[in-house]
């Protein structure tokens, strides 16, 4: 059951449970201009405006960048884009036959543009292959450069040593024995859920590797599977993506969970079975997850923190916002071509993002209703980091070309999002967002590669209850990014909302200081950085 609530003025929140009620009225139909591009520009393709496949435009068509991955390579591209720093590279493959533009990239990392380093002549170097893929990059947002950077000998982890948090793994000294048997605190990683991945070829030697992981670490005495079992019974349960200690919900429980973190045992858990950033992840965000006591807030706040923290998402029927203002700039921005650092078109216009500052949301930024709700569900210190306006267009037409089309978590840890609605948004036919019900409180093996967070639409379907979060113009949803959820690419009809996005305000100062490679806050977006 979806719960549906309206927020009428600033201070007040009417609270109402409902049926789910499908938003059935479609947005006006659209004006799809051609887009105009400029010799060499550069672009991300799969419609997600601060990661995606690079590619360059040349003799009137758009060809991609192929080269052994580099982080090198990623910050001379993120820079060039208007990003902040290169959080990652990666390569994502185009589904159709593209052309290549350059190949053999190789940069230093502080070239100004691209084509600064060396290169391929244009489209007759060695190509695209295995050694040199077509390259992807995942970018922050700029203008962080000022943030109060923490010394990591400072840095609060529980449960953790922050110098040494991020070591990559080393297998003990004496390895498993054949006799040894610790199957059962193995089997989330049979090579039976391949199936359940998406990109399936990455995944079977990681389900390999981190079988023989647990066996190593497990079999190294026989008390430590005792610890596992004794974490089971508060709630403790295992699936191949993660765990979580969502097994029971008995309340009497929660102040043991909330200590589980500094439990000695729960080394067996860090080391058999995480990696760095997910040991990271699961320090920062278990004690908001699992608080010692209940926060106080008003009962409207309430409402809306209980069911974010049952579901990972809620339901608002009205925000309460000067919705013809927020058109006239949403308007502007979206279709305005001129500031391109206000206004990034990705896949000739499939997806549109706007980025400035939007006035009438002040009303919705000091809400201290739902202000109240977010402290309780992130931590009491919390920030707005910032905002983006965005257009999923009529040109999206599947999920070639959307990379949030796959079932994934965003790799960040918990974090929310709020959307408002721009027009009314259909769960058939609107690209709703889809997500797993419940799914929000899972600690992820790993947060580093992209292979492990996508997962398959058929298991996805069969395992979880899903939800479509559409709804009226001026309403909208908040959701935890940490849940399982995908973006539907499919439609008759634009979709234009209005995103802000929440961290706890420690999360994102600690994870630059330790200097993991994960976009806090994303790059997508006009930061505001604002405490609620």
């Amino acid at each position: 059951m979806s719960t549906r609530m309206t927020l009428p003025t600033i201070l007040l929140l009417s609270l109402a449970f409902a049926a789910h009620i499908l938003a059935d009225s479609p947005p006006a139909a659209e004006s799809e201009s051609c887009e105009v591009y400029n010799e060499n520009d550069l672009r991300l393709a799969g419609a997600s405006p601060d990661a995606g496949r690079v590619e360059v435009f040349h003799d009137g068509k758009w060809g991609t960048l192929c080269g052994k991955p580099s982080m090198s390579i990623s910050s001379v591209l993120c820079s060039q884009l208007g990003f902040g720093r290169a959080i990652g590279i990666f390569t994502i493959a185009p589904k159709v036959e593209t052309q290549n533009w350059i190949s053999d990239i190789q940069c230093k990392g502080d070239e100004s543009s691209i084509f600064e380093c060396g290169h391929s002549m244009w489209g007759s170097g060695s190509g695209c292959g295995e050694t040199s893929p077509p390259i992807a990059v995942r970018c922050e947002a700029a203008g962080l450069d000022g943030e109060i950077k923490i010394p990591i000998s400072d840095l609060q982890l529980p449960g953790v040593d922050p110098i040494t948090v991020l070591d990559p793994y080393t297998a003990p000294a004496s390895k498993a024995t054949k006799d040894c048997n610790v199957e059962d605190y193995a089997s989330q990683f049979s090579k039976s859920h391949l199936p359940s991945f998406v990109h399936k070829s990455k995944i079977e030697p990681w389900l390999e590797s981190r079988t023989e992981r647990v066996r190593d670490v497990l079999c190294q005495d026989a008390k430590v599977t005792s610890s596992l079992d004794d974490f089971g019974e508060l709630g403790l349960r295992w699936n191949q993506f993660g765990f979580d200690f969502e097994g029971t919900n008995a309340e009497s429980l929660y102040p043991n969970r909330s200590s589980v973190i500094e439990d000695p045992r729960a080394d067996v858990i860090r080391d058999g079975y995480l990696s760095p950033n997910a040991k990271v992840f699961w320090s920062l965000d278990h004690q908001a997850r699992y608080p010692a006591s209940a926060p106080e807030m008003s009962a409207a706040s309430r409402e809306i923190f209980a069911n974010l923290s049952r579901d990972g998402f809620v339901k608002i029927d009205d925000f309460g916002l000067d919705m013809e203002a927020l058109d006239k700039t949403a308007d502007w921005a979206l279709n305005q071509r001129e500031y391109k650092n206000i206004t990034v078109v990705l896949d000739d216009g499939s997806c549109v993002v706007a980025r400035l500052d939007v006035p009438a949301l002040k009303p919705l930024i000091t809400n201290e209703t739902v202000n109240a709700a977010i402290r309780g569900y992130l931590g009491q210190d919390s920030v707005l980091h910032g905002y983006k306006i965005l257009r999923l267009s009529a040109r999206l037409k599947g999920a070639d070309n959307y990379i949030a089309a796959d079932w994934h978590h965003d790799r960040a840890g918990r974090r929310l999002k709020l959307f408002v609605f721009l027009h009314d948004v259909a769960n058939e036919g609107g690209r709703p967002t889809e997500i797993a019900n419940g799914t929000h409180n899972i600690v992820y093996y790993s947060f580093e590669d992209y292979a492990t967070s996508r997962y398959d639409d058929a298991y996805v379907q069969k395992k979880f209850d899903i939800h479509r979060l559409g709804g009226k113009r001026g309403g909208g949803f908040i959701f935890d990014t940490n849940a399982i959820h995908r973006g539907s690419p499919t439609g008759d009809h634009k979709r234009e909302t209005i995103i802000l996005e929440y961290h706890n305000s420690y999360k994102c100062p600690a994870i630059h200081s330790l200097g993991m490679n994960v976009p806090c806050p994303s790059g997508d977006q006009f930061m505001v950085a604002t405490k609620i």
